[in-house]
């Protein structure tokens, strides 16, 4: 068919043609795999302080040695004397009760006082290969300072009771602290005393124990 008088036909329209890629320049490339490298960095740095549940329950530990004034946030304690017996005996009001010690008790004195509120705390011994010593359950808790309450701004001391042996006593340390609750905080602070005990000079100590050690309770 003919086209219409006076009229032009129009052009095939051209194929469009498909762009050709965009090249990344090599800088760009560069920064961006240091930028994801420090990512990942950051990521696996951050979870060193990711704690598990038995670190969280970790005490915040304040240490030193003999007569120190170790302080924390809930009390201050201090390591006022150390000695040895090998019967310790209560004197109660109606009667008199005499505790004997498979070798040798250790009679530890410290001094505390609270800065805020009334607190008790209690005590135990850490050897130095890890073994824990709770105060001995044959001195009647009247008679140590974990049944007494520790006032705001008084400082008292009192006494524990240890039944430990001689030979796990060098470089053993006496950690005081706050008795663990239920829903008590986490981090309790607690203070740790060197007792400053090589193994002759624990030989020593336990070999001039006293007989018998007085006591109220």
């Amino acid at each position: 068919m003919s086209a219409a008088h006076g009229l032009v036909p129009e052009a095939p329209a051209a194929p469009l043609r498909p762009l050709p890629p965009r090249r990344v320049p090599l800088w760009r490339k560069i920064v961006g795999g240091v930028v994801g490298i420090a990512l990942v960095s950051a990521a696996v740095y951050a979870q060193t302080f990711v704690l598990t549940a038995d670190e969280k329950s970790d005490p915040l530990t304040v240490s030193g040695g003999m007569h120190d004034e170790l302080r924390t946030s809930h009390f201050s304690a201090r390591l006022e004397r150390v000695e040895f017996a090998r019967t310790v005996r209560v004197k109660k009001q109606y009667s008199t009760d005499d505790a004997k010690a498979d070798e040798t008790f250790m009679i530890v004195k410290v001094g505390l006082t609270a800065p805020r509120r009334p607190t008790q705390v209690t005590s135990f011994v850490l050897t130095a290969d890890g073994l824990r010593f709770e105060p001995t359950d044959r001195v009647s808790l009247s008679a140590t300072l974990g049944d007494k309450w520790i006032q705001p701004g008084w400082w008292r001391s009192g006494l524990f009771f240890f039944d430990v042996p001689a030979d796990k006593l060098a470089g053993a340390r006496v950690v005081v602290a706050e008795p663990k609750t239920l829903f008590g905080d986490d981090y309790m602070p607690e203070t740790s005393f060197d007792l400053g005990f090589d193994r002759p000079k624990a030989r020593q100590m336990a070999g001039a124990a006293k007989d018998v050690y007085e006591v109220s309770g």
